[in-house]
């Protein structure tokens, strides 16, 4: 009798175990303790619980190519609160009368996709459906590449970013930035310069942002990464920002290079100097071709991380020829230029507080506030003043929730809260003069501010 008892708990035991192997654990653990079965008993109805799952496919994820030696899925999603507070000025009257902007937007809602099929193929797929994401030309679509990676590097066929500007590079394998490791909420006007794609801000159809670097489709290429030594890129792409550049008359290549040397001492001290090239025809926010605009630039930059403290400092230069700006066709060669400064202290494990300054110059060519300023509402003055200058002085605070992983404590942008200040000012409105030439000036006279406060939450997995 007692013997068919135990031999009927085991059975139970086992067929529970294909589904619910921890709660089967604690209950083997107890018939263990009561003495009805042995520990040799209890593990290999263990072992038999975990064959059974995996003969089920409990567990698991079942690739559609059987070739699939790794399948994985990754993301992150952001829920952003954002605050706008403006006011315009000329002379010495302040000219705005707009009520604060305010409100809760989910910014971003990435689904990561990778499939590893053996010999170093693999394909990635990277989708954001919050459509907060200009830059990819299209509001779903974030990378789309076919990679080869061996001892020589790495090379990727199809849609993603180009390296210009710290804010937008993942390629430095010492620094790394990209979307979900922000130090600030937000990139910061001069980087959304060159990187924003130019359809024009909020109520605008004549963006003046130079859609220069982020996403391209074309080769590129990465090499090996290198710790302690030179790193180096090469990409090949559509001058045109997005994916679908066919029949448009927008094949026209562009071409950038970069060149980083890097120096690791040790965990908590690292450095970095590096230069990033980018040469291209311009394509201005109608998409279409301009055959007598191009544009070619240089990014150098710095990094470094000593114990608690890391910074970036980097300048952005490009020169546009023959560019073309709205209804007005503005011969004269232009030469934006910025750079960007930040600075990161780490309080402790879970703490740490951000200062980033940052200035652009456009020579003549123009900004929107909102564009510089991602998710204001260009409405009233300020949708028909483009300014020449702009500068902003970010201060904020980071918390990354402690968590625990296979045993381990784990601190990082798995699990963070950001909370940003910005004070954004914007100088010297951009006038035109019809005429033979066309004649550009600043207007002095016109300035605006912007008071920004931001508090985002992220969750990665």
């Amino acid at each position: 009798m007692n013997h068919t008892l135990k031999s009927m708990l085991i059975a139970a035991a086992a067929l529970t175990a294909v589904s619910a192997s921890a709660q089967d654990k604690a209950t083997l653990d107890l018939l263990v303790k009561k003495g009805v079965i042995t520990a040799e008993e209890r593990a290999k109805t263990l072992d038999e619980g975990a064959q059974a799952r995996a003969a089920s496919g409990i567990n698991r994820v079942f690739p559609k190519e059987d070739a699939t030696k790794r399948f994985t899925i990754g993301g992150y999603f952001q829920s952003q609160y954002q605050s706008f507070d403006y006011s315009q000025t000329v002379g010495s009257t302040n000219t705005s009368n707009y009520a604060p902007q305010s409100g809760f937007i989910l910014r971003r809602l990435y689904v990561e996709l990778t499939a590893a099929v053996g010999e170093g193929i693999s394909g990635n797929i990277v989708l954001d459906t919050s459509g907060n994401t200009s830059s990819s030309a299209t509001s779903w679509l974030d990378r789309a590449i076919v990679s080869h990676s061996s001892t020589i590097g790495t090379f990727d066929l199809g849609y993603r970013k180009v390296q210009w500007g710290y804010e937008e590079s993942t390629l430095n394998s010492l620094f790394k930035a990209s979307s979900g490791a922000l130090y600030t909420v937000e990139r910061g006007i001069t980087n959304r310069y060159w990187n924003e794609k130019e359809t024009g801000s909020t109520g605008r159809s004549d963006g003046r942002e130079l859609g220069f670097g982020a996403h391209h489709t074309g080769l590129h290429y990465v090499s090996v990464a290198n710790p302690k030594g030179f790193e180096y890129g090469v990409s090949i792409v559509n001058a045109a920002q997005g994916r679908f550049t066919e029949g448009k008359g927008q094949n026209d290549l562009a071409t950038y290079a970069n060149l980083v040397w890097n120096n690791k001492v040790s965990d908590n001290e690292k450095y970095s100097v590096g230069v990033n090239y980018g040469k291209s025809a311009y394509y201005n926010y109608t998409d279409n071709a301009n055959n007598l605009a191009k544009i070619e630039g240089f990014n150098p930059y710095v990094q470094a991380q000593y114990f608690n403290w890391t910074t970036y400092v980097e300048f952005m230069s490009t020169k546009v020829t023959n560019s073309s700006v709205a209804a007005n066709t503005d011969k004269v060669d232009r030469t934006p230029t910025g750079y960007n400064a930040t600075v990161v202290y780490k309080i402790n494990d879970s703490w740490e507080g951000v200062a980033r300054y940052t200035s652009l110059d456009t020579d003549l060519r123009g900004q929107y506030i909102s564009e510089g300023e991602r998710g204001f509402n260009n409405s009233g003055n300020s949708s028909t003043t483009a300014y020449n200058k702009s500068d902003a002085i970010y201060l904020g605070v980071n918390y990354y929730f402690p968590l625990e992983v296979m045993g381990k404590s784990f601190t990082g942008h798995n699990a963070k809260i950001q909370l940003g200040y910005e004070m954004s000012k914007f100088k010297g409105k951009i006038t035109d003069t019809l005429g033979s030439p066309n004649v550009r000036t600043s207007d002095e006279t016109y300035s605006a501010k912007l008071n920004v406060i931001r508090l985002q939450a992220q969750v990665a997995f």
